[in-house]
């Protein structure tokens, strides 16, 4: 009987811990990590330009080179700004040249130069 409550005690704390880390970074895991090098903004005016761009140079998981990758922001895109453990909401109007951004991605690569995909979310990191 006491090895079964033991386990149970063991089986309670390591969800403790899985639960803990998804909530301190965020559930997911950046599919990019890099410095904003350049943004381009939509023109309403133009059709061939309806969304929002970035253009960021770091490292994409799984790869030691350093990438530029263009990534557009849509609607559906998530902004936050993280200080500390806390999150706040931002927008595409917050990201600046030089800041420093987590990526995560959702959709296909375009295979261009630089290559392009979508954003699902943006977190602007501290320096």
């Amino acid at each position: 009987m006491k090895i079964i409550t033991l386990f149970a005690i063991l089986v309670v704390l390591m969800m403790g811990v899985v639960y803990g880390v998804m909530f301190a970074t965020g559930g997911e895991k950046a599919d990019m990590n890099g410095k904003i090098i350049g943004i381009c903004h939509a023109d309403p005016q133009d059709e061939n330009n309806t969304q929002d761009s970035i253009l960021v140079e770091g490292l994409i998981s799984g790869n030691s080179q350093t990438h530029n990758l263009s990534v557009k922001i849509n609607k559906e895109t998530v902004v936050v700004k993280k200080n500390g453990n806390q999150r706040e909401n931002a927008s595409s109007t917050d990201l600046k040249t030089g800041d420093n951004v987590a990526v995560m991605f959702t959709g296909p690569f375009v295979d261009s130069y630089p290559p392009q995909t979508t954003a699902k979310e943006i977190i602007i990191t501290p320096s």
